[in-house]
């Protein structure tokens, strides 16, 4: 099978959303929103645009008055995302994951793919009705 790096990042997010929104798995959704969001961020790059992360970056800098590059900033921002999928570091053997952390990803994946392709598909409508429905509830959520 033969896919574009477009079509496997919309399986990531879509499957994500939909592993978050039946509350089958969202540490795998997570991860997979992480994936959807890191290739889409980078077909953006590449396209001479910036990632959702970037503009955040690009934001805190402006409003912050502590200085961080761009690089330790994703780190931070990435840090559930990356402790998930690594085992290198001895003090990540247990995590203590938030599902706001999930929606968080996702939110992110779906931006990039919005400015990528234009268009969301139904499953990030599924989701974008979520999140507007539980507006001020999610981010207390574990």
């Amino acid at each position: 099978m033969k896919l574009h790096k477009t079509e496997i990042a919309k399986l990531q997010i879509d499957t994500a959303i939909d592993l978050f929104l039946k509350n089958t798995d969202f540490v795998s959704a997570l991860t997979l929103a992480g994936a959807g969001e890191e290739i889409t961020g980078k077909l953006l790059e590449r396209k001479g645009e910036k990632s959702l992360l970037q503009k955040l970056h690009d934001w805190y800098v402006k409003t912050k008055e502590e200085k961080v590059g761009y690089g330790e900033f994703a780190r931070n921002a990435n840090e559930i995302r990356n402790a998930l999928k690594h085992a290198s570091n001895e003090k990540e053997d247990e995590l203590e994951i938030q599902r706001w952390q999930t929606i968080q990803m996702i939110m992110r994946a779906m931006t990039n793919w919005q400015q990528l392709v234009g268009e969301p598909s139904e499953k990030m409508k599924e989701m974008a009705r979520w999140i507007a429905e539980n507006k001020g509830k999610y981010e207390n959520m574990e």
